[in-house]
């Protein structure tokens, strides 16, 4: 495929299970290797995702999807995670937004946590391409 008909974004809506950040990881590594990241960008970006659905899928409230979107601006990669929640409490033990941050920011130092009184809603990053 040649840089003239690289697709430029891509959103991908995944039921809430963990078991689908594997749908994740596949669909966004795809696409990082379409608009040109490296093999360790690749790796990191993998790692990203899980760490990104983990920390979603362990709040205070349920959440019916995990709404991913990953789009090729100004040379870089911005990816978003948002939940899309339910209206249940979980028993789920909140995981510290700040530990969750830190790993994070160790393979991206681009990355933004938006949180409300459930906690995280929204992770957002970005990646040089």
């Amino acid at each position: 495929m040649d840089k003239q008909q690289t697709p430029k974004s891509i959103q991908l809506t995944l039921p809430a299970d963990m078991e689908y950040a594997l749908v994740a990881r596949l669909a966004l590594n795809g696409f990082g290797l379409l608009v040109g990241l490296d093999v360790d960008l690749l790796d990191d970006l993998r790692t990203v995702t899980n760490e990104c659905c983990d920390c979603l899928l362990h709040q205070a409230v349920s959440l019916r999807e995990i709404t991913i979107s990953a789009q090729l601006r100004e040379n870089r990669l911005h990816c978003r995670f948002c939940a899309v929640r339910g209206d249940e409490p979980t028993r789920e033990e909140l995981q510290d937004m700040e530990i969750t941050r830190c790993i994070l920011e160790s393979l991206l130092p681009d990355v933004e946590l938006h949180c409300d009184k459930d906690g995280v809603c929204c992770i957002e990053l970005s990646m040089p391409v």
